[in-house]
């Protein structure tokens, strides 16, 4: 069968074939691509694992300071100041 068979000038049938050719690369390429992004980011998650705990540990440890923190604040500002010494 010759290639004027598929309907057009053997010069567009090597056209479409190179096209279909490259396409399928481009294709390829970016599925490597997104398979090796995907790999970083599993690899980042498991690299930040073991500091996830001591991570929240001290998330929690510093609003339970603040609160206090505010809670002293507030009691200060309730308090009379001392008034100054007529001495000085």
């Amino acid at each position: 069968m010759s290639l004027l068979g598929f309907g057009g000038h053997p010069i567009l049938h090597y056209y479409n074939q190179e096209m279909f050719r490259r396409q399928q690369a481009e294709l390829f390429r970016q599925t490597e691509y997104e398979k090796l992004v995907r790999a970083a980011k599993s690899e980042q998650r498991r690299s930040w694992r073991p500091y996830r705990d001591s991570t929240n540990w001290l998330g929690i440890l510093l609003v339970q300071l603040g609160r206090r923190l505010e809670h002293f604040g507030k009691l200060r500002e309730n308090c009379p100041s001392p008034s100054p010494s007529p001495h000085h």
